[in-house]
């Protein structure tokens, strides 16, 4: 968050500060005019603070990890999305009726502090979280017993080979598929030389006969 852009950071502390409730903001260094309300760290215990029951909203960049969590805790989400897989988490959020998406680079302080307060103040965002997160929590059995069981899985089997990506026996240009693509080139380059050499020829035929009958006239 310290190596954002002065105009972006002013924008984000100014609608942050005309929040009514109280914000944890994990921040690299001392923060210049640091809102009253706002508390900076340079680490949280992110999975503790959205288990808590008072959390209303969590901002995020929307990555694989954070998204996993407030999916889990059932918080809904205040995206700003900047690259990879980023905008499609945010989306993904944003179609399931828990989040809202915003621009960092081109937001104003009244377009991020409506979103807050949006999120804050309408319970509808709340409910698709707890739905979110029950679907995501709805499965045979825990992470934890999951990892346990892939775990004993993978010793019982002998590291499982079977499991292993075929990728993992392919030599470097055949898993980068140079020799597919030298193919194409090769067979792109051998159409384009005959188409080459086709065209030429027939100008130079065309130009034959224009020339005899051009001397014929003569």
């Amino acid at each position: 968050m310290a190596s954002l852009p002065e105009n972006v950071l002013k924008v984000l502390k100014e609608a942050i500060a005309r929040v009514p409730q109280k914000v944890l903001w994990k921040y690299e260094g001392e923060m210049v005019d640091k809102p009253k309300n706002v508390m900076t760290r340079k680490w949280f215990p992110q999975r503790d603070i959205l288990l808590h029951p008072n959390v209303k909203l969590f901002i995020s960049h929307g990555g694989t990890s954070g998204v996993y969590k407030a999916v889990d805790a059932g918080v809904p989400l205040l995206g700003f999305p900047i690259y990879y897989d980023q905008p499609r988490n945010i989306d993904n959020l944003v179609d399931a009726g828990m989040a809202i998406s915003l621009d960092l680079f081109s937001v104003t302080t009244d377009t991020v502090f409506n979103a807050i307060m949006e999120i804050a103040d309408n319970d509808r965002y709340q409910q698709n979280a707890k739905i979110a997160s029950d679907r995501f929590k709805d499965r045979p059995m825990s992470p934890v017993e999951s990892v346990v069981y892939w775990t004993e899985y993978v010793l019982r089997h002998n590291g499982a080979p079977h499991l292993k990506s075929h990728a993992l026996n392919l030599t470097w240009y055949q898993y980068f598929l140079v020799d597919i693509i030298s193919t194409f080139l090769f067979v792109g380059f051998v159409l384009f030389f005959i188409i080459y050499c086709g065209l030429k020829m027939i100008c130079k035929r065309v130009n034959t006969f224009f020339h005899s009958v051009k001397a014929k006239r003569e």
